[in-house]
């Protein structure tokens, strides 16, 4: 057996290669190797993805089925799949003539009836390579039964809780499920040829996914990056409603296309807030016992005293809080993702989505735009977001304000008349919210 010979010519180069590389020689055509491979990734993927939620299912019409039947056998009624067969003809419409077409479907009951249905509406079964159902995309999991006597008892818990965070018992929370949607679009988009959008062998040019309208929902936290409290301005869509994702190839993103999406708009967000007034005085009994509280604060400078401290520290929290009340109105912004990032920045647009009140779960899109009532700019002093929950100081520390906008300047008024106790302090531009 003949021993391989090295040449010595290609090990030269070899160790004149691998020194280049090290000494950074070779960095802008290694930037430029990854640059191509991204470009080449997204010219794989496909044009659209649509996101379609399940059509009217029983537990829709009748919630005491919860308790009986569990969630992922629940069928869809009549209507429901009249609405899917009616989605399938609009799909169809979005269906590429001859490309393939993938679609990734939850495994419960619901879902699978619904794309059967989408078939015999219409949506071009032929192109359909591959049909992927996976668990990950399931709705949340909000326990085995669902109790009806439970429901009062969970709302005022997720309220202290936060939705986003609330787990029920054996159960998923928002969060849970936050966690598996992103496993799947990595499952989807994997960059090593691996992915189920990405193998270089198999172009789609189209993605449906029939799914679940919360489970939407976290899907397009991941994609865009929401903030907590943008998820939770968000509507679930309607039965068999759908976004379509059309690619900007150029960019490496999706991006909502309005145009082919069902209904014609962004999903629906709104947003409560209060608005504190300049205008409006506070009681000057509350503004007198929060410089009480200030004062007896202020004494305490022994360590020895702490939990007096915390206890007075909280007190003048919690007054502070109501006196911003008192000074505050409701209202609800409207259309909230149509409002360019950092959304809570943008004054001009949020003041045009103004609608005055609280509560209007009830009313149509269309109903709400018709209520929008911009106050006068001028008179606002700040926007509350959090109303009751968050407290007075950590307000201020999201709006860049240090110490009270209100305490001792009722006190001081008589001694500066010129200046009102409810003039706001020269402060820096506060910082975006939605990024702490």
């Amino acid at each position: 057996m003949t021993d391989r010979m090295v040449d010595p010519q290609k090990t030269e180069r070899l160790l004149e290669l691998l020194s280049k590389l090290d000494s950074g020689d070779l960095d802008q055509a290694v930037l430029g190797i990854q640059s191509r491979s991204r470009d080449l990734l997204w010219e794989q993927l496909p044009e659209r993805i649509v996101l379609l939620r399940h059509g009217q299912s029983e537990g829709n019409v009748d919630p005491m089925l919860y308790t009986s039947k569990g969630d992922s056998r629940l069928e869809l009624t009549k209507r429901g799949i009249r609405q899917a067969k009616e989605a399938g003809k609009r799909l169809k419409a979005l269906a590429p003539k001859s490309g393939k077409i993938i679609v990734c479907t939850s495994p419960f009951e619901r879902t699978t009836q619904t794309l059967l249905a989408l078939y015999a509406g219409g949506f071009t079964q032929e192109n359909v390579e591959c049909v992927h159902v996976d668990p990950q995309i399931r709705e949340q999991e909000f326990g085995n039964f669902q109790d009806p006597g439970l429901t009062s008892k969970v709302r005022a818990e997720e309220q202290r809780v936060g939705r986003f965070y609330y787990r029920r018992p054996n159960a998923e929370s928002s969060a849970d499920v936050f966690d598996r949607v992103t496993q799947f679009w990595d499952k989807l988009f994997e960059d090593n040829g691996k992915g189920l959008l990405t193998e270089p062998n198999t172009k789609y040019e189209l993605c449906v996914m029939v799914t679940h309208g919360l489970t939407i929902r976290l899907m397009l936290m991941c994609l865009f990056k929401w903030s907590v409290e943008t998820f939770a301005s968000v509507w679930n869509l309607g039965n068999c409603e759908h976004v379509t994702l059309k690619k900007n190839v150029k960019e490496h993103r999706y991006e909502i296309c309005v145009e082919e999406s069902y209904p014609q708009r962004l999903p629906w967000a709104t947003r409560e807030a209060w608005i504190v007034f300049n205008t409006k005085i506070a009681p000057q009994e509350m503004l007198e016992r929060l410089a009480a509280l200030q004062e007896a604060r202020e004494a305490l400078c022994d360590e020895g005293v702490r939990e007096e401290a915390l206890r007075l520290d909280k007190a003048m929290d919690s007054l502070e809080n109501k006196i911003l009340r008192a000074r505050a109105e409701p209202y609800t912004v409207i259309d909230y993702l149509a409002i360019p990032q950092p959304r809570t920045m943008q004054t001009e647009e949020v003041l045009s989505r103004l609608v005055p009140g609280h509560g209007h779960g009830h009313k149509t899109p269309e109903e709400m735009h018709r209520l929008v009532a911009a106050p006068d700019e001028s008179q606002i002093e700040f926007i509350d977001w959090w109303g009751d929950n968050l407290s007075y100081q950590g307000k201020m520390l999201r709006q860049n304000r240090v110490g009270t906008i209100h305490s001792t300047r009722s006190l001081s008024q008589s001694r500066n008349p010129s200046r009102s106790h409810t003039e706001p302090p020269d402060l820096e531009d506060p910082e975006d919210p939605e990024d702490l």
